[in-house]
């Protein structure tokens, strides 16, 4: 059914009269006003034939780069993806280096455009000027720098090298700074004002837009990596989706202020005539019918121009439902809504993709302003969407309780630079929300649904831990009523979000957590590999401590050495590359593992989580989080691994420097890991690992340390803090190594080499290798003196195998802890076995375990202090039974 668009639904004159007389009446709402209005100025003050002149056509091609792994053709600096300088309002057509700061293209591209409109006012580069492609500061023909920097649209070529100046601008410049920005700030300033001038303004952008939304193709028509194999309209497929948006979104707020202006009918009727255009433009319904059918039907008709990370597409496909038919589409409407909270909560409240501060949080980011839109049209809307999908408040949860330190994120799959520290990652709360719901008003809302004082907690937190301002909007009730409630939650609650250990079983992470405020530390497992934006990162582990991101993750790929089919990408999402076990070179099976034990005691966190690969038959790991003091803690590591010739076991910290004690070291040569590829895997590039230095056969207990770099400065200036590990994985080579990462955005080409350890086990297939280590984090001196493995045995004294671990572990005041973990899967069908033989013995503690995992600690005097920890059974420490401690 077609309908036929009367009034303005997300921006009713409701919402208007109360912006308007909120801005009259108080004079936080006034500024609100006055910077929105303000920001108008620049279209505000263009013609209206102006105005109309900056909406291009199809005929230019456009690139997402300038060229993504180039440089500046005159300075020879990188400027990798997105670093050139685009300013359209002051500098229009121009982009600039931002080493040198020099300006391309060289020729006055603005003329050569204007010489080449035909008679619809669109480029034809057939009628341009050709003698107008020349340096402009070097006009002489004879001028060996006559051409240097000319582009003609199609870009400035020097040989085999290519800038694509102008296509880039055309997306960055032309259509997002000066038409996308321009119809959103106009139709801004008409809300908060009620002024038909600026309505009249974008509604001509509107139309012109409409004249020639059709023709753009990004796939046929524009570049990304300098190929083109991208769906998009003017811009490519994810950004296209939220440009369509917000320019649909325009179109309904300044509808009303259009709808009876006989001044933009008269304007735009002219320039149909002068210009040829099929629509005449003679009534208002002429150029609505432009708008609607032109923009909003052919992206209704077109949903892989736009189709991006899930759920954006169909948000996108709501609102313009919304806008043209609402409310006589309600209840498609609401359906689709629906079916979009349950894209956006599918996993623990996630989409599921992988990027922890990137791609995972979409739904939750994009969630919060579509619910606060909806609630202004529909009365208790998000009250019953909760009722009706309680996951919403699971994605926002998620980042509450996967929010390490309140400091860091597991930096899992394609998401932030490494190491770096993140504020609340669950919704984007902004000081400047204009007329859009304010995230700090959608927060104490959801408080107030839920009583959860966390999301309380993160208004005032968001706001720079002050109550100042809020909740910044401008259709707000009462400002001083909302901070004064804020208030009384902080006064009661206080800063510190509580969280606990958790086990996000569908998204296929875990984080234990102990320690309070500044002593707080969390170590967290990854055990899934594959889905959208994930990384070869099977049983990735993590580590925050003393302040730090000790051991991170790689982040976000660096592609901006020529995209994403490069070696840098292949290397930074391999499994070699992360803080886990390589089999074979490296497994690429899509797998999803489980969590197959899970303890959360007082002194005592642990987890164990099992993926199996094909033919390697256990890739298990054993985690365990040991309290010292309420300052210290330790992290016990089992890593099984059956199947396969080859077993690599790779750990970093992050920025620093590493040393090593107990090994004998040569130099030896690189590893030979493996890459996925569309048909399997292959060879990887092996110089993103170099300067191997390898002891054979060195004796369990070595150790190496790491000095982490504060490289975000989280710390008190002079706080120097260490990891150590210490491994004890007997028949096994050991090798220290460096590990290339970029450890920025990829705006830019910087790289690092991180110090990295290798143990690795090689033999007969189906090899069986258990690896285990202590981690300690560690600032004046460590809490740990030794550690190393002790000998389990059946009550009949029958030692049990490798896989079946027991350690010691002496701390620096004289206690002992005993830590036991027993191999429950155990492939290959090994006697003795927990399951035949119902018990482990520690013959010198007299320790025996009828279960799979505990902790013993011993005092200083040799007596038995407590059993710290215990899954699955019993323990008995010489003939009598403890239970765990409280």
């Amino acid at each position: 059914m077609t309908f036929t668009k009367s009034a303005g639904v997300l921006f009713g004159s409701e919402l208007r009269d109360k912006a308007i007389a909120n801005a009259a009446k108080y004079p936080w709402a006034a500024k609100i006003r006055d910077d929105i209005v303000e920001q108008a100025q620049p279209w505000a003050r263009m013609t209206d034939d102006d105005l109309w002149d900056l909406v291009f056509g199809a005929t230019l091609p456009r690139s997402w780069m300038v060229w993504s792994d180039g440089h500046c053709p005159s300075c020879k600096a990188d400027v990798p993806m997105y670093t050139w300088r685009i300013d359209a309002l002051k500098l229009p057509w121009k982009v600039t280096c931002p080493h040198c700061s020099e300006v391309f293209p060289k020729n006055d591209f603005a003329a050569y455009y204007r010489s080449g409109l035909d008679e619809h006012g669109v480029f034809d580069p057939n009628l341009a000027d050709r003698g107008l492609l020349f340096n402009e500061e070097h006009p002489d023909p004879a001028d060996a720098l006559h051409e240097f920097g000319v582009d003609d649209g199609w870009g400035y070529v020097e040989g085999d090298k290519r800038w694509r100046f102008t296509g880039a601008y055309l997306i960055y410049g032309q259509w997002k700074q000066l038409i996308v920005a321009g119809v959103t700030r106009l139709e801004a300033a008409y809300v908060v004002t009620g002024d038909h001038e600026y309505s009249r303004k974008a509604g001509i952008l509107l139309d012109r837009i409409a004249d020639l939304h059709p023709t753009f193709d990004f796939k046929a028509q524009a570049w990304v990596y300098e190929v083109q194999d991208a769906n998009g309209y003017q811009s490519t497929w994810h950004d296209a989706c939220g440009e369509i948006r917000a320019v649909v979104m325009a179109y309904d707020q300044v509808f009303d202020g259009m709808r009876d202006d006989a001044s933009l009918v008269e304007f735009l009727s002219a320039k149909a005539g002068n210009y040829k255009l099929d629509n005449t433009k003679s009534t208002f319904a002429d150029i609505q019918r432009n708008i609607d059918d032109r923009i909003l039907r052919d992206t209704l008709a077109n949903r892989h121009k736009i189709e991006s990370n899930v759920p954006h597409t169909d948000v996108t496909l709501a609102i313009i439902k919304t806008v043209l038919g609402w409310p006589d589409n309600r209840d498609e409407v609401e359906s689709l809504l629906d079916r979009i909270i349950g894209f956006a909560t599918a996993v623990d409240g996630l989409v599921g993709e992988k990027g922890m501060v990137c791609y995972a949080a979409t739904g939750p980011h994009i969630m919060g302003p579509l619910l606060g839109f909806y609630s202004r049209i529909i009365p208790g809307f998000l009250e019953d969407a909760i009722k009706r999908c309680p996951r919403l408040l699971d994605g926002y949860r998620f980042y509450f309780d996967a929010w390490c330190l309140q400091r860091f994120y597991p930096n899992i799959g394609d998401s932030g630079p490494i190491s770096k520290p993140s504020g609340y990652h669950g919704i984007g709360f902004s000081k400047a929300a204009g007329i859009n719901p304010s995230m700090f008003s959608f927060f104490y809302q959801l408080y107030e649904l839920t009583g959860d004082p966390a999301y309380a907690q993160q208004t005032y937190l968001a706001n720079g831990s002050s109550t100042d301002g809020l909740p910044y909007d401008i259709f707000a009730d009462d400002p001083d009523a909302f901070q004064a409630q804020v208030q009384r939650v902080i006064d009661r609650e206080g800063t510190r979000v509580e969280v606990g250990c958790v086990d996000k079983q569908e998204f296929r992470v875990a984080i234990l957590r102990s320690g309070k405020g500044d002593d707080e530390r969390a170590v967290w497992l990854d055990y899934d590999m594959g889905g959208h934006h994930s990384h070869l990162d099977l049983m990735n582990l993590g580590l925050f401590a003393k302040g730090l991101d000790l051991i991170p993750d790689n982040g976000y790929p660096p592609v901006q050495y020529g995209g994403w089919n490069t070696p840098h990408v292949a290397w930074t999402r391999s499994i070699a590359a992360h803080n886990s076990v390589a089999v074979d070179g490296g497994r690429t099976d899509n797998n999803q593992g489980r969590t197959t034990l899970w303890l959360v005691g007082d002194q005592v966190k642990a987890m164990r989580a099992s993926a199996p690969l094909g033919d390697v038959r256990q890739f298990e790991r054993t985690v365990a989080l040991i309290d010292i003091s309420e300052r210290d803690a330790y992290v016990f590591d089992v890593f099984r691994v059956v199947g396969g010739s080859d077993h690599a076991k790779f750990t970093h910290a992050g920025f620093g420097k590493m040393t090593v004690d107990s090994l004998s070291p040569e130099p030896d040569g690189p590893y030979e890991f493996r890459v996925a590829t569309s048909s399997g895997t292959a060879p990887g590039d092996s110089g993103f690992m170099r300067n191997f230095m390898t002891d054979g056969s060195p004796k369990p207990g070595w150790t190496a340390d790491w000095t982490v770099e504060d490289r975000y400065q989280v710390n008190p200036p002079g706080t120097e803090v260490h990891m150590r590990y210490l491994d004890l994985t007997p028949d096994a080579a050991a090798s220290t190594c460096e590990g290339w990462y970029a450890p920025n955005t990829f705006n830019t080409s910087e790289d690092a080499w991180i110090p990295r350890i290798m143990v690795r086990r090689q033999g007969e297939a189906p090899l069986a290798s258990t690896f285990v280590g202590v981690i300690e984090p560690w600032d004046t001196v460590p809490c740990i003196i030794s550690a190393r493995r002790v000998p389990l045995t059946t009550p009949n004294g029958e030692a049990y195998g490798d896989a079946n671990v027991a350690v010691e572990i002496t701390l620096a005041d004289g206690r002992r802890d005993i830590l036991i973990a027993a191999d429950i899967e155990n492939p290959l069908g090994l006697t003795p076995s927990l399951a035949k033989n119902r018990a482990l013995v520690q013959r010198q503690t007299r320790i025996e375990l009828t279960g799979e995992f505990c902790v013993v600690r011993f005092a200083k005097s040799r007596e038995v202090e407590g059993v710290l920890a215990c899954a699955g059974g019993e323990v008995r420490v010489d003939g009598r039974e403890y239970g765990p401690m409280p």
